[in-house]
């Protein structure tokens, strides 16, 4: 927070700790602290999250990605690699890390960099929209982002997208978070009485016949989705169910 108001990285505030701060920065400090203790998320306030490494832009009224959240993209270059995949729909895209980071990564690796894979994202937030884009541009690579639920702004591109990948609302509606939840915004968080709403809508909705499925999970909703979806649990870093993945069937 420090750097953040002299316009300085973190590392030059750590290796210079024995300056004094400039008397007419001292409020602007003082005020950033005070705000973080009422719970206010300290990405929101320094205006970037780290996610596999990178730095991100984002923004208040954007969800703040998770470490959990690093598995997807994980995943998603372990099939797209396995089944030398082309096109890849991320849905809910928030600040754009998953997608940007998909393609960052097919882009620069000399194995998948040949299967010119293409990213596609939607999001219902228009603000989320707007992030992923300045995000994308951050990194000078290439993504399409359209505003929409689900998959509905690709409608017409659905029989050939082959990888569906999604950090989807999954909270049950009565439950509780930690404070800095509160600052986020609750459609990239909530889904129903039991968190399920996103994905029964979901997969009512679509034919994912020939497409492989990925989107992370609550711990406690791996039976459930089993039963609804066929599919398999994977489990985080942290060893909780974390993880749906659906495979093409036979």
């Amino acid at each position: 927070m420090i750097g953040k108001v002299l316009g300085k990285r973190k590392e030059y505030v750590i290796a210079h700790y024995d300056e004094e701060c400039p008397d007419e920065q001292l409020d602007s400090i003082i005020h950033l602290f005070e705000k973080r203790l009422t719970g206010y998320p300290l990405q929101y306030i320094v205006g970037e999250v780290e996610f596999y490494g990178r730095l991100f832009y984002i923004e208040e009224g954007v969800l703040i990605p998770r470490w959990e959240t690093e598995g997807l993209v994980d995943l998603s270059l372990e099939y797209i690699r396995k089944y030398k995949l082309r096109k890849v729909l991320d849905i809910g895209v928030g600040s754009g890390v998953i997608a940007v980071t998909i393609a960052l990564e097919c882009a620069t690796n000399k194995e998948l960099s040949t299967l010119g894979v293409k990213v596609l994202g939607t999001d219902v937030n228009e603000k989320a929209i707007r992030l992923a884009k300045k995000n994308a541009e951050r990194y000078g690579i290439s993504c399409e982002f359209r505003l929409g639920s689900y998959a509905e702004p690709f409608r017409k591109e659905w029989d050939s997208i082959e990888l569906v990948v999604s950090n989807p609302p999954y909270v049950r509606n009565n439950a509780k978070l930690q404070k800095e939840l509160d600052f986020e915004p609750e459609e990239a968080l909530f889904a129903g009485e039991d968190g399920l709403d996103f994905y029964r809508e979901f997969f009512n909705r679509y034919d994912i016949s020939g497409k492989i499925v990925i989107m992370e999970i609550g711990e406690d909703q791996g039976e459930k989705l089993i039963s609804l979806t066929g599919g398999k649990i994977l489990k985080d870093l942290a060893g909780k169910d974390r993880y749906l993945v659906i495979e093409p069937r036979d």
